[in-house]
């Protein structure tokens, strides 16, 4: 798909219509909008470049959150990822690949139309999206850096698979049985990380010293 260059300020602008139509939507000024780059600010929420406007938006917000996991725990030890609370927790590093495998499920729905993870991509992540027992034995023993390659590796898909789609499609994707758009589910995703990063840290802020 050929998407045309987008930016802040034309962006914005088009809100500004909008709001002009309803009068209800309160807008920033526009001398403060910013171009999008190949190389945005991790702190500036809104269009990238490559992709249309709300998902490069929603993109955003995703890095920014999947940042904050790994930069907040950027000092861990092995020994640290690994930490168990107790017989019913997760380890930081278990919650880790547990979010890497929530975007693949989602991708596999969202992109190739499925209900759950796509064969081949089941006998990697499940284990992760499950947890329980079975990721408290299996996952351990990798630094933060085997975290972070996860998470970029399944970006780079889930970005690779987005620049194909448009706002048109982020805005659809109902089915009988799930009554959310794909815009929901992504944000569902974004807000999977946030919703993890505290637990994290609530983990974190115990590990004996």
């Amino acid at each position: 798909m050929d998407h045309q260059p987008y930016n802040r300020r034309q962006f914005v602008g088009q809100l500004t219509l909008l709001g002009l139509g309803t009068g209800a939507l309160a807008l920033p000024n526009l001398t403060l909008a910013r171009p999008a780059t190949d190389k945005p600010n991790i702190n500036h929420i809104g269009p990238q470049a490559g992709f249309t406007p709300q998902i490069g938006t929603l993109l955003s917000m995703l890095d920014w959150v999947t940042n904050s996991v790994i930069a907040y725990h950027s000092k861990l030890t092995v020994e640290q990822l690994d930490y168990l609370h107790d017989k019913d927790s997760n380890t930081i590093g278990s919650l880790m690949m547990h979010l890497a495998a929530t975007e693949v499920v989602y991708q596999d729905i969202t992109f190739h139309g499925l209900q759950d993870f796509s064969p081949a991509n089941k006998p990697r992540w499940n284990v992760a999206m499950e947890l329980q027992d079975a990721a408290r034995q299996q996952i351990k023993g990798n630094p933060l850096s085997y975290y972070k390659d996860a998470f970029d590796e399944v970006r780079a898909v889930t970005k690779a698979e987005m620049k194909k789609r448009d706002d048109d499609w982020l805005l659809s994707g109902e089915t009988k049985d799930w009554d959310w758009n794909n815009y929901c589910k992504w944000f569902h995703v974004t807000e999977h990380y946030a919703n993890h990063r505290g637990q994290m840290t609530w983990y974190a802020k115990r590990i004996p010293k």
